[in-house]
């Protein structure tokens, strides 16, 4: 369920192909072997807690084309009725329409306040202030509190501020405009209009945003002249950079904010990207849940501590399932809807108009037997709750949802799948994942600036092997699309962007007119400043292609040459495309298509695309 995206495979012999699709494929495994031959073998589980001991297998004889396979295992799925297009989404959420030719865009920003929202001359000369000693006051709740007060001292011996300080101060103060008890109106005594109206209402009954918008004006009306005017912060990484998007031409983009926390902080974010017709999400997750009160992220804390021991999975040897990285427990789906609808209701009660959603996980295909004796649970079961929870969080809220991966069995719920096409590999290789002094280091969490972190933003090269399994387009055959490209909007993992991969880039913009893939960014305003021209050049021609590729059906797919470095795709009757991979010009029925090109031909009318990067993006 979790390495095949759609639960067949084609078998290729001289003259013909075999299609097996299996009808049962939980609990299934391909063992596979490269000696003497590449081959695999197909195991499969009964266990007890599984009522269901029948294994149903349709096999078909077709022509020597994986075309022809694809096709019948789309017709497979219309049979069982699971098979629903994107403007059959779209009647019920006309939002879905937003996503044709928009790019995904991570949009990041960890602090509330940023290094331009200070007047930093006149900070590091109100040290003794009593509002800075209100700060201090807090240094012991919070995590970098001895640094802030450490850089508050050295600042009196100088006269400059350090980068370094200036991250620990954003930081610092980030973290103590979310806090509850931050709010003291024997402190904060010059109050500004919005103060006013957000005081009708008692504190405690405020939103966590409105109390963020709260502190965040006590704050700035109370040291005049050293904090801009609250509403202005973060400005540069969030509206700006969204109304710079728009004036560059990208007038159709999803953005993701990597925790709602973000919106929060700056609710204009969400206003704006809505009204500029964008969609806009945070990313969430009900998969993995920590012990209460040792939560090390957000989606892992849930409001019911009693989850933990009551509502976590268990495998058939009596262990709990570990938690992501190892961290905590699984959560078993069957019993997560309370802490769903609790989470989203806490959410939603903030006024925020997201109108799209990120479940993380839920798409993946990692599902589970859960062997608790209290509540036995089949990987059936498992399944079907999590397609419940997305459905909930989609309909109750009206909200364009999605999810990692995006494996066929959610293809009839989810509008849009992240990692269907590059799935995350970084944790295959200890380069990759943990040695921080190689080349191929895929980078830390953590930008000290609050902006995207290492991991997102470090561009790498990757070894030979990762990129000839994931990452070389001559090996490709674009089974899901061919299945479901009307249907499900698909991209890569958010570890690997358009531009993460050294060298790759300009074939990974050709694969994305190729195939009909969404381009995938991590911006905050140093990054769209870098990738700015780049970005907006590709979108002009990706996202008119887009647009109409999406409400078609991807009715052929073919080699054009022996090396698989030329190949051509069809959507519907009237679009099609021809990719050169390749590092010499290939001649398409008369028209020479340079290499690292690609020729797009609609109604009669064609042009030829090659995508033109700065040198240090290519």
């Amino acid at each position: 369920m979790e390495q095949l995206s759609m639960p067949f495979w084609i078998s290729r012999y001289e003259g013909y192909d075999v299609l097996f699709i299996m009808e049962n494929p939980y609990r299934t495994e391909l063992n596979f072997t490269a000696q003497p031959d590449l081959s695999f073998s197909v195991s499969h589980r009964y266990p007890e807690i599984d009522p269901e001991k029948t294994n149903i297998y349709r096999i078909y004889v077709t022509e020597d084309n994986p075309v022809y396979g694809a096709k019948i295992y789309r017709n497979y799925v219309k049979e069982k009725g699971d098979f629903v297009t994107l403007a059959e989404k779209a009647e019920q959420n006309l939002n879905i329409e937003k996503l044709y030719g928009a790019p995904f865009v991570y949009l990041w920003g960890e602090n509330i306040i940023s290094e331009n929202d200070i007047n930093w001359e006149k900070f590091r000369q109100s040290t003794d202030h009593v509002i800075m000693k209100y700060l201090c006051s807090f240094s012991s709740k919070v995590e970098n509190g001895a640094e802030f007060e450490k850089v508050l001292q050295e600042l009196k011996n100088q006269d400059y501020v350090a980068d370094y300080q200036k991250n620990t101060v954003c930081s610092y103060i980030s973290q103590l405009l979310r806090r509850d008890d931050f709010w003291n109106p024997m402190v904060f005594t010059q109050k500004t209009a919005q103060m006013n109206e957000l005081l009708c209402t008692e504190y405690d009954s405020l939103t966590d945003s409105q109390k963020i918008q709260l502190n965040k004006e006590a704050l700035a009306a109370n040291m005049p002249g050293v904090f801009q005017p609250a509403f202005t912060w973060m400005n540069a990484s969030t509206v700006d950079l969204l109304k710079d998007m728009q004036e560059s031409g990208i007038d159709a983009a999803w953005i993701g904010l990597n925790s709602w926390e973000q919106a929060y902080a700056k609710p204009e974010l969400v206003e704006q990207a809505n009204d500029m017709g964008y969609l806009i999400a945070s990313y969430d997750s009900y998969h993995s849940i920590h012990a209460p009160g040792q939560e090390q992220w957000i989606t892992a804390a849930f409001d019911d501590a009693s989850l933990y021991e009551n509502a976590t999975v268990t495998d058939k040897n009596g262990e709990k399932e570990s938690g992501f990285q190892n961290v905590g427990r699984k959560l078993n789906p069957t019993l997560s809807m309370p802490a769903v609808e609790s989470r989203m209701k806490n959410i939603m009660s903030n006024d925020l108009p997201f109108n799209s959603w990120f479940i993380d996980c839920d798409a993946t295909g990692e599902i589970y037997d859960d062997y608790t004796p209290e509540h036995i649970t089949t990987q059936e079961q498992d399944l079907s709750a999590r397609l419940e929870r997305m459905a909930y969080i989609r309909d109750a809220y009206d909200l364009v949802v999605g999810s990692e991966g995006g494996n066929d069995f959610a293809a009839s719920t989810i509008a849009y799948a992240h990692g269907i096409e590059l799935p995350s590999f970084s944790w295959m290789d200890q380069d990759m994942k943990a040695n921080e002094e190689s080349e191929y280091f895929i980078g830390k969490y953590y930008n000290p600036t609050g902006g995207v972190a290492e991991h997102f933003a470090k561009r790498i090269p990757i070894k030979e092997q990762y990129d000839t399994i994931f990452v070389n387009s001559q090996y490709d055959i674009p089974l899901f699309k061919l299945v479901y490209n009307d249907s499900v909007i698909t991209s890569a993992h958010w570890d690997w962007s358009t531009f993460k991969i050294e060298g790759k880039t300009q074939e990974r913009m050709i694969r994305e007119v190729l195939y009909n893939v969404s381009p995938l960014y991590h911006l905050d305003d140093e990054q769209w400043n870098e990738y700015k021209e780049d970005i907006t050049a590709h979108n002009k021609i990706w996202s008119a292609f887009s647009k109409k590729a999406v409400q078609n059906e991807m009715t052929d797919f073919s080699y054009l040459n022996e090396d698989g470095t030329v190949q051509k795709t069809v959507y519907g009757n009237q679009l099609s495309v021809v990719a050169n991979f390749g590092d010499t010009s290939y001649n398409h029925e008369g028209t020479e298509i340079p290499a690292h090109s690609a020729f797009i031909t609609e109604s009669g009318k064609s042009m030829v695309y090659t995508p033109i990067l700065k040198d240090i993006h290519k």
